[in-house]
Order: structure tokens, then C-alpha cells, then sequence
């Protein structure tokens, strides 16, 4: 049983309940404190809090003692009390650094870190809904919820996100809950990491992330959990019917957001077939709730198709189950509040760069017709009316008051970086419009991504575009400037594929730097051995 706290407080005015306690400046940033979520801790918020009887006091005049409730307590041990404890005394992330934060001096947290264990009574705060799941899968679908959801959308509006319709679906769908427990607890891990060491160029090598014992913690819950889903995820493709086709294809959207969390390498592409076979099973949508999350999810699943079209081999099986001629239409039902925030146009013309980049020129003819038809291309991304398409999400309601500014600079830079894959991945384009074109374009785009700062709300969706810059970058400032974004993107958005995009990144310029490169950077990515997913 909960009791709310007397205390409450406005967001605008006051600090949040962590920084307010430890009489920190607060940013009161809304709804939750980026300085706390910095920290690797878990916002308390600005408004009323809750306690459960039965908890013991950890400070105080109360220090020791119980609330009403019968149940005896032990405050949770920081990570600093724990460093020199025995492995027994080892805690989930729901009772470590992301949740050490006391809540009116009483610990809301109970011991236990096995996802599976029945947790102690009194329970950690949660929605009836899943109040019959451990405590630390309830904190992973809390994070999912407050943290995870967040980066799925253009703008996170908290009762127009359609992925936190998801939460509810996992009571009776153990494979959903799994999933987005896994994607939630490999999103946790990234989160709380050391920062990158800094980046010094040239032949500074790999980057490869630092851990801790928390996020070492919160990696092992999301390989248990994913090994579930995994083993669900089997018998689920073979009772579609029974599941629920809608079910099956939200487990196979997160199995590819998990991929993409940890690290974009290899596991997504049969995710993504298997998400194109549900898709085919699907009828049209008319509208609702539902068919909303639907919408999202395939415009989601056909965005991923299109970006890993742009570095796979033409041997891939992956076009198999993705039809051409959909990509306007699916992408068109979510663009308006898409993570992506690029114009369909755009991918749509980037799928088809890709095809022709694919094509064997073997002869003058071919070349010929390669280069029109790459030109044809070009033109038609040079000639986009982004303002136009950043417009058109102001006729959604809850959408009215969004910057659009902000929308047009992130739309432009994704046409810019298409014009550049274009001239880059079709040679006989690049034979025709020469290295100029090519160059003034990557100076426009390096230009244009330094007025997206990280406070821009959609600055995460800038991650492909810098990744293209930097690829097509020459000189060295230009270069550490791309890797110091793909390092803030790191932190504001911990998804491993940017550590990917990192390391390929190196690759690129070490080969251009010491002149072995005997083809374009593209052909260099299609090789089978790369096979990531940069989104």
C-alpha cells in the first residue's frame, strides 16, 4: 500500500526532489532532470512523491525505524559501501547507481538483483498492471517507459507516444515483456558507462567503451532477458495467429532497437527479414490507437530497411521481404513524428541510389544509362521542398507548437547527405560531376550540423547525416568535430550503434590516410564482413 507524500512541487519553479536534497542546482529541465539522468541516476521529478509503508527510515530522526506496515527493512547499500562487499551484496540497477536516490529519506528499493526472484515485500513503486513481475523487471519497464520511449519519436508527447502502449501489452505477452525488458536494460548499461576517453586523431585506433560494475549488471539482465524473447521469439513466428500478428511484429522491431543498442553489428538483419514476413500478414490500417502503433512500428521497420540498404551487398536477403513501392506509403504514416525526422522522399530516393549503386557497369551503355538515372536521382533530392514537408506535421494537434526551424535543418541535412550518397555510391555520377560537387556539398552539411546542438529536440535524429560527413571529411578538424558529436550523441542517446559508426569512421580515415583505398568508402562498407546498421 503507497501513501502520498504531503509535499509537492512545480516544475518550472523549484528543483527537482534529488538536486533539492543534496542542494544541487537543478537545470529543471521537464520532465526529468538531465543533471540526474548525467549522474546515472533516476530523476525523482518535480511532483508528488510516494511512499511505501513498511519501509525503513535512513536517515533522520526516523533513521532505523518502520513506517506503519509490519515489514522489517534494510536500507539500500550505495555503491560506494558495496565496493568492498562479497559478491552477495551485489545490486540490480534498480537498487545501485541509477536508483541510489532516497526518496524523503526512506528507501523505496528492496535487496535482490535476479530478474526471476519473487522481490521482498514491500514492492518498488509500479503500475498495477505488472505489479505481479520482480522488482527489477518493473524498473527496466519504468525505464523503458520514462527513458527508452523517448528516443523512438521526433518529439515525446507522454500520452501521444504510441511505444508506451506496448507496456500494458506485456502482462499477457511474455515475449513482449522480455524484449523491451532487454532493450530497456542494454539501453540502462550504455547509459550509465564512463564517458569516452578523448578522441585524438590521427591513428588513435578503435574506440572502445569503458563499463563499470553497474553497467556490467545491467548487461547480464539484458542478455537473460533477450535469451527469453529469443527462445519465445521461436514459437511465437510459428503461431502467428495464436500470438497475434501485431504482438510478434513489436518483439521483432525491439529485438532490432536491441541490436542497435548494443552495438548495430550482424543480429539485425534477420530481425529485419522476420519483421518483413510479419508485415506481409498485416492488412491496411484505418485509423485508432492501435493501428497507430502499427503504423509507427512498419514505418520504423521500413526506415531500417532503407538505411541498411545503403551498406548491404546486393546479396542480401533482406529486400526479399520489403516491397519497393510501399516505402512512401508506410514511411508517410508516422513522418510527422518519426525519430527519423527525414521526408520519405528522401529514403525513398536513398533506396533507389542504393539499387543502382549495386549495378555492374560493364560496358559505355551501361554506364550511360547508370549515370542518367543517378543524376535523375540527384536532381530530384537537390530539388525537395523541405519547408514544405517540415510544415505539414503543424496540422497534427499535439504537434502545433513544435520548432519547425529545427525540423527544416534536420530534414535538409538528411537531403543533403542523400545527394552525397548519391555521388559517392553510383560511380558513373561521380565520373560526371566530378570531386567539386561532392566536396562543397560535404561543407554544407558539416556547416549545417553545426547549428543542430545537443539542446536541439531533434538532434538525435542527426546521427546518419553526420556520419556520411564525416565520412566524406578530408581534413582533420572536420573530422574531430564529427567524432566529438558522435561522442555527445553517446551520451544523450547511449545506442551502440553510434560506437559502431565510430569505429567505421576510424577505418575510413586510416585506409584514406595511408592511400589503400582502392575504392570508394561505400563499396568498403558493403563488404559482408562490415554488415552493420547505422540509423
Amino acid at each position: 500500500m503507497v501513501q502520498a507524500a504531503t509535499r509537492t512541487t512545480e516544475a518550472l519553479n523549484q528543483k527537482c526532489h534529488n538536486c533539492r536534497r543534496q542542494r544541487l542546482r537543478c537545470d529543471r529541465s521537464y520532465p526529468h532532470c538531465n543533471k540526474c539522468l548525467r549522474a546515472g541516476k533516476e530523476c525523482l521529478g518535480y511532483g508528488q512523491l510516494f511512499r511505501w509503508t513498511g519501509a525503513v527510515a535512513s536517515r533522520g530522526k526516523l533513521a532505523g525505524k518502520t513506517s506503519s506496515a509490519d515489514a522489517v527493512r534494510q536500507p539500500a547499500r550505495t555503491e560506494a559501501n558495496s565496493s568492498s562487499s562479497s559478491s552477495s551484496r551485489r545490486t540490480s540497477p534498480a537498487s545501485s547507481p541509477a536508483r541510489e536516490a532516497e526518496v524523503d529519506d526512506w528507501q523505496l528499493v528492496p535487496h535482490g538483483r535476479i530478474a526471476d526472484e519473487a522481490p521482498p515485500s514491500p514492492y518498488i513503486l509500479a503500475d498495477p498492471l505488472v505489479q505481479d513481475l520482480s522488482q527489477s523487471y518493473r524498473y527496466y519497464l519504468s525505464h523503458f517507459t520514462n527513458q527508452v520511449c523517448k528516443d523512438l519519436v521526433s518529439f515525446d508527447v507522454a500520452d501521444r507516444n504510441p511505444f508506451r502502449s506496448l507496456v500494458p501489452l506485456t502482462r499477457d505477452n511474455p515475449i513482449l515483456q522480455h524484449i523491451l525488458v532487454a532493450a530497456a536494460a542494454a539501453h540502462m548499461s550504455n547509459l550509465i558507462r564512463p564517458s569516452l576517453p578523448a578522441l585524438t586523431l590521427p591513428g588513435s585506433g578503435i574506440i572502445t567503451p569503458t563499463t563499470n560494475e553497474a553497467s556490467r549488471l545491467a548487461l547480464r539482465d539484458a542478455l537473460v532477458a533477450k535469451h527469453k524473447a529469443l527462445r519465445l521469439m521461436y514459437r511465437a513466428v510459428e503461431n502467428v495467429e495464436t500470438v497475434g500478428a501485431d504482438v510478434v511484429l513489436a518483439a521483432s522491431l525491439f529485438f532490432i532497437n536491441l541490436e542497435l543498442i548494443e552495438s548495430g553489428k550482424h543480429g539485425w538483419k534477420a530481425h529485419l527479414e522476420g519483421a518483413g514476413r510479419i508485415m506481409s500478414l498485416l492488412g491496411p490500417t484505418e485509423g485508432g490507437p492501435t493501428n497507430e502503433l502499427r503504423d509507427y512500428m512498419s514505418s520504423d521497420c521500413f526506415s531500417y530497411f532503407v538505411m541498411a540498404s545503403a551498406f548491404t551487398p546486393p546479396t542480401s536477403t533482406v529486400q526479399t521481404y520489403f516491397e519497393s513501392s510501399q516505402i512512401p506509403v508506410m514511411l508517410g504514416r508516422a513522418t510527422a513524428n518519426s525519430y527519423l525526422c527525414c521526408p520519405p522522399q528522401v529514403l525513398e530516393i536513398l533506396y533507389a541510389a542504393a539499387q543502382l549503386s549495386n549495378v555492374i557497369v560493364e560496358d559505355e551503355d551501361v554506364a550511360r544509362q547508370v549515370g542518367a538515372a543517378g543524376m535523375d536521382l540527384l536532381r530530384q533530392a537537390q530539388t525537395l521542398d523541405i519547408p514544405a514537408w517540415a510544415i505539414d506535421a503543424l496540422n497534427i494537434p499535439y504537434l502545433k507548437d513544435i520548432p519547425l526551424e529545427s525540423r527544416i535543418k534536420v530534414g535538409t541535412s538528411h537531403r543533403l547527405a542523400a545527394c552525397l550518397y548519391i555521388i559517392q555510391a553510383i560511380e558513373p555520377v561521380h565520373d560526371i560531376v566530378g570531386p567539386g560537387l561532392a566536396a562543397e556539398l560535404n561543407r554544407q552539411l558539416l556547416d549545417l550540423l553545426v547549428t543542430i546542438p545537443p539542446k536541439d529536440p531533434n538532434y538525435k535524429a542527426t546521427s546518419w547525416p553526420s556520419f556520411i560527413a564525416g565520412a566524406g571529411a578530408k581534413d582533420t578538424e572536420s573530422r574531430i568535430m564529427i567524432m566529438d558529436r558522435l561522442q555527445t550523441f553517446v551520451r544523450l542517446i547511449p545506442w551502440g550503434f553510434l560506437y559502431t559508426a565510430m569505429e567505421a569512421l576510424q577505418m575510413i580515415w586510416s585506409l584514406d590516410s595511408s592511400g589503400t583505398a582502392e575504392k570508394c568508402w561505400i563499396q568498403i562498407l558493403k563488404d559482408p564482413k562490415m554488415n552493420f546498421l547505422i540509423v
